[in-house]
């Protein structure tokens, strides 16, 4: 093993025995994970089918049962309603009577109810009649008679007696179920479940009810239910899943429908959850279609049960397969592809000792060559050893060919050597200007104000340039006439172009306002100065404004910029819309209009430019004036910590993304 590893070619074959072990180690296991996985998931997939198909059945006999018992309710409504009807022609003739004058109405009602009183419909069916105040007038069930109704309700929690005397008062008619006390064999009595019509009989304000028992209905619908559940278990009981797996039925109440097999049914609702570290049974029933991981016993492989819910009958359909099963076919695919590998191994092996032995000691010489090459000076051209030069002659293979890469290489790194610390020397000299440009830059913004300026006004001010120069401005400085003028713009550029632009701009306004107040005016010199000689046509958007601190009374004009912000003490947030004219610098001889407004005590006006709500995030989405506009709505005790908040608030949005544009704001608050 020692000489292997101190010849060339034992190291090569070492590592390509290395190599293929380590790709041996990777494959196997990642295959293994596929090919189990892709297993589990066809498994799986026909146990998502058996679920689907058991529950298909259990709907389609559930539905069938459902609609024989609709056939024998509807049936049953019909012949109620038919009773009720021809009851409703009887009591129609009594009324008839009364009205004619043959008797008195309170005789005719005492008719009525005694015909009603004896009429006999059969051994559960009886009609009963009661007023609005639900007091049973007559009923063919003596017993009834003169019952209080008011806290009898139906099968929806009604109150049954006045839900259908408004029911069949606006319709004519309406049918209920509901639960009636009768005497039981024994002692006490029993809840029957009964169902009735109820028809409204206008001549007297009666409401009359046909009653007959649901009992037999409900007797129907469970032998029904009893044959379902006999069939399903008869048909499941057989059926397995892959090799050991099955399907049992769980009802919601704990009784199996279709038990598991008798050696897991004791054990199975006790099995432990491995997401949860539940018993199963306190995990079900489930409402969605839950995969769950069990463990029968502490020396078993889990179990996945899969499990749907069917809630009409409240039962739990759960297909139950042991992890073992679904992993089976995996295993022995993989036993085979191992056989495999370690055939191709050997071979590879065998091939990779042939290959090694062609592998030459001039290598050692290039080594050498190669570990020298940090220690020359690139900084001038050396000539190669001789040994090093005649290698490419010498050897016409993969040696010679190295050989003259590394002889290449050694030209190569002195040019490239020289020519980094040219350019090394140029981009120092460059940002060192760059540098000098950032600090002209930031020495042209505004001095602070006067005192007697600072006492009238809170002004504060900020600019990041997206570069190391950038293209916005900002300004401000009294008048003569004390009044304080204000602008801010954005160049159409960045960079140097754009900062100097910015710059002859801001020479322009105060070179301007020496002898002219007017915004308006003041913005059609400054572009027709900015338009003489533009061949690049550059432009600037601005918005300049003269504020009188004492009345509020504000005049602006807005070049193309975006609107400026008012803030009200309340937080609310309103913009100065409103244009005067284009961008300055395009065209000569361009009028622009004034505009007017008024700035009130504790009111903060806001300038801005296209930087803040056109910066992105690194999702590509944009700030926006709608967040703008919520930002600038917090309170602020003053104009510094506004911009501050603002700018905070950018930073948080962009996330550490570059900045889209140059960033300039300056607020004036009127104190």
């Amino acid at each position: 093993m020692h000489s292997l590893t101190r010849s060339l070619r034992g190291k090569i074959f070492l590592a390509v025995l290395g190599l293929l072990l380590i790709v041996a180690g990777a494959v196997i296991p990642v295959t293994q994970r596929d090919v189990t996985r892709t297993v589990e998931a066809g498994e799986r997939h026909a146990i998502d089918n058996v679920l689907s198909l058991v529950q298909r059945d259990t709907e389609a006999r559930w539905g069938a049962l459902l609609d024989d018992k609709i056939r024998s309710v509807r049936s049953g409504r019909a012949q109620l309603m038919e009773l009720g009807t021809t009851i409703q022609s009887v009591l129609g003739g009594y009324a008839a009577m009364a009205e004619r004058g043959l008797v008195s109405t309170e005789a005719a009602q005492r008719l009525a109810s005694a015909w009603l009183n004896r009429l006999s419909l059969g051994k559960q069916r009886y009609a009963f009649i009661y007023n609005a105040r639900h007091q049973v007038l007559a009923s063919g069930m003596a017993e009834m008679i003169g019952t209080d109704l008011s806290d009898v309700r139906d099968i929806k929690g009604r109150p049954l007696a006045q839900a259908l005397y408004d029911e069949s008062r606006y319709s004519g008619h309406g049918f209920a179920l509901y639960r009636w006390a009768t005497p039981a064999q024994g002692a006490g009595r029993s809840l029957e479940t009964r169902y009735g019509y109820f028809g409204y009989f206008p001549a007297w304000d009666w409401v009359l009810a046909v009653s007959d028992s649901a009992q037999e209905i409900l007797d129907q619908v469970q032998a029904q239910r009893a044959q379902m559940e006999s069939a399903l278990l008869s048909s499941l009981s057989s059926l397995t899943l892959a090799q050991s797996g099955f399907v049992f039925i769980l009802a919601d109440n704990g009784r199996f429908i279709v038990p598991p097999p008798e050696a897991q049914a004791p054990r199975l609702l006790d099995a432990i959850d491995l997401a949860t570290n539940k018993p199963l049974r306190a995990s079900l029933p489930t409402p969605q279609p839950h995969l769950f991981t069990v463990t029968l016993s502490d020396h078993e492989a889990p179990w996945f049960i899969q499990t749907i819910h069917y809630k009409p009958l409240g039962w739990t359909l759960a297909a139950a397969v042991p992890q073992s099963d679904l992993q089976a076919p995996a295993r022995s695919l993989i036993r085979r592809q191992a056989l495999i590998f370690a055939g191709a191994l050997l071979l590879a092996l065998a091939l990779a000792w042939l290959i090694a032995t062609r592998i030459t000691r001039p290598l050692d010489t290039l080594t050498q060559y190669a570990r020298s090459l940090p220690d020359q000076d690139l900084t001038t051209l050396a000539e190669p050893p001789a040994s090093i030069a005649a290698l490419p002659a010498r050897h016409r293979d993969e040696v010679g060919r190295l050989a003259s890469s590394f002889l290449f290489m050694q030209d190569k790194l002195g040019e490239n050597v020289a020519r980094l610390m040219q350019e090394t020397s140029v981009r120092e000299r460059f940002e060192s200007e760059l540098n000098i440009a950032r600090d002209i830059q930031m020495g042209l913004l505004p001095l602070p104000l006067p005192p007697e300026i600072v006492r009238q006004a809170d002004l504060h001010a900020a600019i990041q340039p997206a570069k190391e120069v950038g293209g916005d401005l900002y300004d401000y400085f009294p008048l003569p006439d004390g009044r304080l003028c204000f602008a801010i713009g954005d160049v159409s550029d960045k960079g140097v172009p754009a900062a100097l632009f910015m710059a002859v701009t801001r020479t322009l306004i105060r070179a301007t306002t020496e002898d002219e107040t007017d915004p308006a005016r003041i913005m059609h010199r400054i572009n027709n100065r900015l338009a003489e000689n533009n061949p690049n046509m550059m432009f600037v958007t601005l918005l300049l404004g003269v504020l009188d601190l004492q009345t509020g009374h504000l005049i602006w004009a807005n070049a193309g910029h975006p609107p400026p912000a008012i803030i009200a003490p309340d937080g609310q947030v309103r913009l100065l819309t409103g244009r005067s004219g284009p961008a300055c610098g395009v065209q000569e001889d361009l009028s622009y209009q004034p505009l007017e407004s008024t700035l009130l005590p504790g009111e903060t006006m806001l300038g801005y430019t296209d930087g803040v709500t056109d910066a992105t995030n690194l999702a590509g989405e944009q700030y926006g004036e709608a967040q703008l506009l919520a930002q600038l709505a917090t309170p602020a005790d003053n104009t510094g910590k506004q911009i501050d908040q603002l700018l905070a608030d950018l930073r948080r949005f962009t996330d550490g993304a570059d900045p889209f544009d140059d960033i300039t704001l300056i607020a004036i608050r009127r104190t």
